[in-house]
């Protein structure tokens, strides 16, 4: 039985025709048995982010022609994975009724130059996954292969328009990635924590020591000709991050009597921090 959130595209003409289209080209055989097919299955699953992605939807790469007994059985495989805890099939987290959920398969890498962010996403990243790296945007609008050119102020709007739209793809799952990391430099807390809940992202912070960051900096052959920048750029990182962490607004403990004051410094911690 299908979903609440997938009954309407089921019922659309536009996957009435493409199904039967599907059956027609394989000549109604079953592809895992050779049997009659009937029904036509989604190889990576539908979920409440991908349900509008016709590249998921109606390519006919994600289809296979199944009969009632291979269907049943795939479904089945499914359930025994999930059950009693979530599971991902196809870069998609399931819970444990079977029942597809929003995954941390998105994750927020902040740090400073120098942090090792690069250096994490690489690996981390699989084959089919998805990188938003503004540097390296800019590089490629530039025909350039880094990302560690300063100037970078030739390209930089359209380049922010273009990590914008892969922003939204994110945001709703479209596409066959995976998983995406999305870098960034920005040194403000609750700035990485915005974003990072506009993604629903993971937040990983590389609290790499400024020391630490400075010395491969200097290490670092493709920063040569401009270390002295990016060695100022990673001090300004840390203490701009230092002074966000004062900004953080921790709420009251209950039974705070009204006129107290409510606002304390304190240390701002994140869910997934990562120290290289």
């Amino acid at each position: 039985m299908a979903k609440d959130f997938a009954r309407a595209f089921y019922d659309s003409q536009q996957w009435r025709k493409t199904s039967r289209a599907y059956l027609s080209s394989k000549n109604y055989i079953c592809e895992d048995c050779g049997g009659a097919a009937c029904i036509v299955h989604h190889i990576r699953h539908l979920a409440p982010w991908n349900i509008n992605d016709p590249e998921i939807t109606l390519d006919w790469g994600n289809l296979k022609a199944v009969c009632e007994k291979c269907h049943a059985e795939e479904h089945a495989k499914d359930d025994k994975a999930f059950r009693g805890k979530p599971a991902k099939l196809n870069g998609i987290g399931f819970d444990e009724n079977g029942d597809a959920v929003e995954s941390p398969n998105v994750f927020l890498v902040c740090g400073s130059p120098g942090s090792g962010k690069t250096t994490y996403v690489l690996s981390h990243k699989g084959q089919n996954d998805l990188v938003v790296d503004l540097d390296y945007i800019c590089a490629a609008l530039m025909g350039e292969g880094g990302g560690v050119r300063l100037d970078f102020r030739p390209v930089l709007q359209t380049a922010l328009e273009v990590r914008r739209l892969l922003y939204e793809c994110i945001q709703q799952r479209r596409g066959k990635w995976e998983r995406a990391f999305v870098v960034t430099a920005t040194a403000d807390a609750l700035e990485m924590r915005r974003i990072a809940q506009e993604l629903s992202a993971e937040l990983v912070l590389l609290d790499t020591p400024l020391k630490e960051c400075l010395e491969r900096i200097r290490n670092d052959p493709q920063r040569n000709r401009s270390r002295r920048k990016f060695e100022r750029l990673a001090a300004e990182w840390h203490e701009k991050y230092r002074q966000s962490l004062q900004r953080v607004y921790i709420p009251p403990p209950s039974g705070l009597k009204g006129g107290e004051n409510t606002t304390r410094q304190a240390t701002f911690s994140f869910p997934s921090g990562v120290r290289v």
